[in-house]
C-alpha cells in the first residue's frame, strides 16, 4: 500500500511541474479533440457532417500512413556531428526530400478520394487538412528532438483546437470548403516561421536520390508499412463499405486505441533506450506489473466510457460490435510491445515475409467483405480472428528466431 501510494505521489508531483503540464495537457488534447467532434455529431445528430469530417480524417490518415516515410533519420543522426559541412549537407537533403514526399502526397489524395467514391468538397477539404496534417508532423517531430515542448505545444494546441471551427457547418450551414480553407490559412501562419525551405534545387536529382535511398531501406520501410496499415486498415473497409457507421466506428476506435497511447507515451517512451540495448524480453513486459497495471487502468476507464456512451444510446453499432472491437485493441496492445522489441532485434528482417502475407490476408478478406452481402459485426468476427492470429503467430516466430539466435 505505501509503494503504490508513493507511486500515486510521484505522478501527482510530476504532473504539477510546469513542463508536464503543458505536454500532459497537449497530448490530452491530441487524443481528445478528434473524439469530442464525432462525439457532438453523434449527440446533436449531425449525420452528414459526422460522415463528412470522419471520412476527412480518415483520408488524412490514410495518406500519412502511406507517405510516412522516414527521412529524417539521417538529419536526426548527424544533427549534432562536429562536421560542420556534413550537418549542412544531410540538413538541406532532408529539407528538399520532404519537399518532394509532400508534394507527391498531395496528388495521391486525387486517387484515395476516388477509391472512396467522396464528392469533390470531401476531396477539396482532405487536401487542406491533410496538408497542415503533413506540415506540422515534420515540425512537431524535429520540435520535441530539439526538446522545445514549449513550442510544440502552442502549435499542437492551436492546430488541435481550431478544428472545432467546422462545427460552424452544421451549426450555421457554412459551406466545409470555406471553413477548410480557414482552417489551412490560421494554421499555415501559425506554422510558417518554423518552414524555411528554398526550392532551388535540381528537382529530377533529388528525386532519383530519394528513390535511391528508399530502394536501398526497402526491407525496414516496408515493415514499417505493414504494421501501419494494421492501425488504419479496418476503417479503409468500414468507409469503403459501411460508410453510414463510419462515424461511430471512428469515434469509439479512437476511444478503444487509447491505451494504446498510454503505452506508448508512459511505458515505451520511457524504457525506450532499454528496448533499442535489447535489455527487455517479451515475457518481461508481458509479465511485469508496471505494464499490467497500466493496461488494466487504461482499458477499465476507457471501457466506462464506451459503456456510457452505450447507455445513451448515439449510435447504430451493435453491443457484438463494441464487445469485437473492445477485444481487438486488447490484442493491439500486446501487438505494440511485440512490435517495438522485435523493431529493434538483429534479426527484424527476417519478419518482412511474416508481415507481407499477414497484409495479403487482409487484402483478400477485404476484397471478399466489399463484394459481399455481410454486416459489420460479421467484418470485426473476422479481423478479430485475424488480429488474435497475427499476434499469437507472431509470438511463435518470434521465439523460434531468438533460439536461433542463441544456437549461433
Amino acid at each position: 500500500m505505501e509503494k503504490f501510494s508513493a507511486k500515486i505521489n510521484k505522478i501527482i508531483n510530476s504532473l504539477k511541474s510546469t513542463k508536464n503540464k503543458s505536454y500532459f495537457f497537449s497530448r490530452f488534447v491530441s487524443v481528445s479533440i478528434k473524439p469530442l467532434l464525432l462525439f457532438i455529431c453523434l449527440v446533436f445528430d449531425f449525420t452528414e457532417f459526422g460522415t463528412v469530417i470522419a471520412m476527412v480524417f480518415l483520408v488524412s490518415s490514410f495518406n500519412l500512413m502511406l507517405f510516412s516515410i522516414p527521412v529524417f533519420r539521417n538529419h536526426f543522426i548527424n544533427y549534432f556531428d562536429k562536421s560542420v559541412l556534413k550537418r549542412i549537407y544531410h540538413s538541406k537533403k532532408y529539407k528538399s526530400e520532404i519537399i518532394i514526399i509532400f508534394l507527391f502526397s498531395i496528388i495521391f489524395i486525387i486517387p484515395i478520394n476516388k477509391f472512396f467514391e467522396n464528392n469533390l468538397e470531401i476531396l477539396i477539404c482532405s487536401i487542406l487538412i491533410y496538408s497542415i496534417d503533413k506540415v506540422y508532423d515534420e515540425i512537431q517531430r524535429l520540435l520535441i528532438f530539439k526538446k522545445k515542448f514549449s513550442e510544440w505545444s502552442s502549435i499542437t494546441n492551436f492546430k488541435n483546437f481550431t478544428l472545432i471551427i467546422f462545427l460552424l457547418n452544421p451549426i450555421f450551414q457554412i459551406n466545409i470548403v470555406y471553413l477548410g480553407a480557414i482552417y489551412f490559412v490560421i494554421n499555415f501562419l501559425k506554422l510558417f516561421k518554423y518552414i524555411r525551405i528554398s526550392f532551388n534545387f535540381k528537382f529530377k536529382k533529388k528525386i532519383t536520390k530519394l528513390a535511391h535511398s528508399i530502394w536501398d531501406n526497402k526491407k525496414i520501410y516496408l515493415i514499417n508499412y505493414f504494421l501501419l496499415f494494421y492501425t488504419i486498415g479496418d476503417k479503409v473497409l468500414i468507409g469503403k463499405k459501411y460508410k453510414d457507421s463510419l462515424t461511430e466506428y471512428v469515434f469509439f476506435s479512437n476511444i478503444l486505441s487509447v491505451p494504446l497511447l498510454f503505452i506508448l507515451f508512459f511505458y515505451i517512451s520511457k524504457y525506450k533506450t532499454e528496448f533499442v540495448k535489447n535489455q527487455i524480453g517479451l515475457n518481461e513486459v508481458f509479465f511485469s506489473k508496471k505494464f499490467n497495471y497500466l493496461l488494466i487502468f487504461s482499458f477499465l476507464s476507457v471501457f466506462f466510457l464506451v459503456g456510457v456512451f452505450y447507455v445513451f444510446d448515439i449510435h447504430s453499432l451493435s453491443i457484438v460490435s463494441l464487445v469485437f472491437l473492445s477485444f481487438i485493441y486488447i490484442i493491439k496492445a500486446f501487438g505494440l510491445i511485440l512490435d517495438e522489441i522485435v523493431y529493434w532485434k538483429s534479426f527484424y528482417k527476417n519478419f518482412l515475409f511474416f508481415e507481407f502475407l499477414f497484409f495479403l490476408i487482409f487484402i483478400l478478406v477485404f476484397l471478399i467483405l466489399v463484394n459481399t452481402q455481410t454486416n459489420i459485426e460479421f467484418f470485426l468476427a473476422v479481423f478479430l480472428i485475424l488480429t488474435f492470429s497475427k499476434l499469437i503467430s507472431k509470438i511463435l516466430f518470434f521465439k523460434k528466431n531468438m533460439i536461433s539466435k542463441l544456437k549461433h
